[in-house]
């Protein structure tokens, strides 16, 4: 429990990180947006995480209709071209008071492959 606690809080605290990279050091990047529900319903609140082979996460917040777009830096929209791991959390507080199971974020089994121009993922969470 400790551990995913310290991953969910380092991952957060990386993502949200102003620190720069210049836009010479960028990837090219793709708009990602998509929702998230639970058992059918909308999962808020919620937090996703899309983590490429190399390079830095995108991450975004799970709006009260479920919905979400990924931020690569806080103003810069979107996430890195290729392959993704994706952690959902849901929860509020620091760090997140996590129910999901463990198959969606720690020992994720969802993945999603970013392509040039608009990209919309839509993940259905089951509680069981």
């Amino acid at each position: 429990m400790m551990c995913r606690q310290f991953w969910n809080a380092t991952v957060l605290l990386l993502v949200l990180s102003v620190g720069g990279c210049s836009s010479s050091e960028r990837p090219e990047l793709a708009p990602v947006r998509g929702t998230v529900t639970l058992d059918g319903q909308p999962l808020y609140p919620g937090r996703i995480v899309f983590i490429p082979t190399e390079g830095r996460a995108s991450f975004a917040l799970v709006d009260e209709s479920g919905e979400y777009e990924m931020l690569y830096l806080r103003d810069i929209q979107g996430a890195a071209l290729g392959e993704h791991a994706v952690r959902i959390t849901n929860g509020s507080g620091d760090p997140p008071a996590n129910t999901l199971p463990a198959r969606y974020n720690a020992q994720t089994t969802l993945s999603a492959l970013v392509e040039p121009g608009e990209n919309t993922f839509d993940f259905a969470l089951t509680s069981n």
